[in-house]
């Protein structure tokens, strides 16, 4: 008979590792080594948050089992006191974080204050992520963090708060004046992976910085469009970027010539999303990406006709997002597309262009999501284009019965088919 005693801690934390934290606390008190491996250090470190908020005062007279890696407070005015205990006794919890997540919205001027009065070591802080009110008492404050590698800012009075940081590789920011762009400029030399959210439609001087080591770049700009005043000096920001890998774009409206100049000057790129919020996206312009893995188009109408992508293994269209869903012109193209493997569809109106294709045997999974209404001849005639289908996901597509899925399974009796929960004989 097999006997839990004698497996090391290893095996252990692979068959732990399913159960979540409630049943963790469950489990430890069978035994110390149980206690052990189910809070050990790396789990605490990744998925563990110790959350100190509103009236809830540290018992400095209970022992500690353990110390926590990951910290959040949460500032308020009505709990400043107890909040103000908090902060002396955190060092019995957690005395070396290394993660730490302050949201602060007292209406006074305490960024500062908090910061001076963390009695615990924030020297080996490697992640920062900072909410709510920077303004301080007393000007500006500086923050030396030596070990900070990612930030996350969504916060407002950012001119209050400067920070020494000289590993961090990693910047989420919400940009909502040129203060959080003053923030910025300070680590362009350094950062690998960018993202920025502008809360408002001017872009300040973001395309006039030069960032050389980026890698990852992510670009949340729906609420305005690429005038034509920004295109020549948005065109000369991509092309600075000789490294880039990866970019998320989201924008309002761009010009297809604009489109057209930023691929041939990002030709390293492996993987891109775009979004667009108005307009029809001319697919035929990211054929100049001839390194291209990962492609995700958001748009009401993507048009394929003319796109060519030789190493494209992943295409997703469509977006839970566009009510009326996304209208695809040049469907057929699919067939050009030898490296296809998995194709990802979420509210797109393929039939009746979907008759136009031809079969394709290199596609092995399609995922389909967020139809209101799925029609099952067209699921049908989707399947059949694609004998080589192995695998077909269904998430969240209303209309569709077991019965109906059992067709699809008698159609390719290899493929498996998953989809979202049955209740009352339909998918919900």
């Amino acid at each position: 008979m097999a006997n839990f005693d004698l497996l090391p801690n290893e095996i252990l934390e692979n068959i732990f590792q399913y159960l979540n934290l409630k049943e963790r606390k469950r489990l430890s008190s069978v035994c110390c080594r149980w206690d052990e491996v189910l809070f050990s250090d790396q789990y605490l470190h990744r998925h563990v948050v110790f959350n100190i908020e509103g009236c809830r005062l540290l018992d400095v007279k209970k022992p500690v089992k353990r110390y926590y890696q990951a910290l959040s407070l949460k500032i308020e005015d009505q709990f400043y006191n107890e909040m103000l205990k908090n902060l002396r006794l955190l060092n019995t919890v957690s005395p070396n974080p290394t993660y730490l997540r302050l949201e602060n919205w007292s209406s006074d001027n305490r960024l500062g204050w908090i910061f001076e009065n963390i009695f615990c070591n924030l020297e080996h802080i490697e992640e920062l992520h900072l909410t709510g009110n920077c303004r301080t008492e007393k000007g500006s404050f500086c923050a030396f963090l030596n070990n900070l590698n990612v930030l996350m800012i969504n916060a407002y009075h950012i001119q209050y708060f400067r920070l020494s940081a000289p590993n961090l590789t990693e910047l989420f920011l919400y940009i909502r004046s040129e203060d959080h762009l003053d923030l910025l400029s300070q680590f362009t030399d350094q950062l690998t992976k960018l993202s920025v959210v502008f809360d408002s439609k001017d872009g300040y001087y973001f395309f006039n910085l030069n960032f050389p080591k980026l890698t990852e770049l992510v670009i949340d700009r729906h609420m305005k469009g690429m005038i034509k005043s920004e295109q020549n000096i948005s065109i000369a920001f991509f092309k600075r970027l000789k490294q880039l890998k990866k970019l998320h774009f989201s924008i309002k409206f761009i010009d297809s010539y604009v489109m057209q100049e930023i691929y041939s000057s990002i030709s390293n790129l492996t993987e891109l999303k775009l979004q667009v919020c108005e307009g029809t996206i001319e697919l035929s312009n990211v054929s100049k990406l001839i390194k291209l893995e990962k492609l995700a188009v958001s748009a009401e109408k993507v048009n394929l006709l003319s796109t060519k992508l030789p190493k494209l293994k992943q295409l997703r269209l469509g977006s839970a997002e566009i009510n009326n869903g996304t209208f695809v012109y040049g469907l057929e193209n699919l067939m050009l597309q030898d490296s296809l493997r998995i194709l990802d569809l979420h509210n797109v109106k393929f039939f009746p262009e979907v008759l136009k294709l031809t079969p394709v045997y290199n596609v092995r999974m399609i995922h389909i999501s967020h139809y209101k209404r799925l029609q099952e001849n067209h699921l049908q005639i989707l399947v059949k284009k694609f004998p080589a289908l192995c695998r077909l996901k269904i998430v969240k597509c209303s209309g569709f019965t077991r019965h109906e899925v059992e067709k699809l399974r008698r159609m390719n009796s290899r493929m498996c088919i998953s989809f979202d929960e049955v209740r009352f004989g339909r998918f919900m």
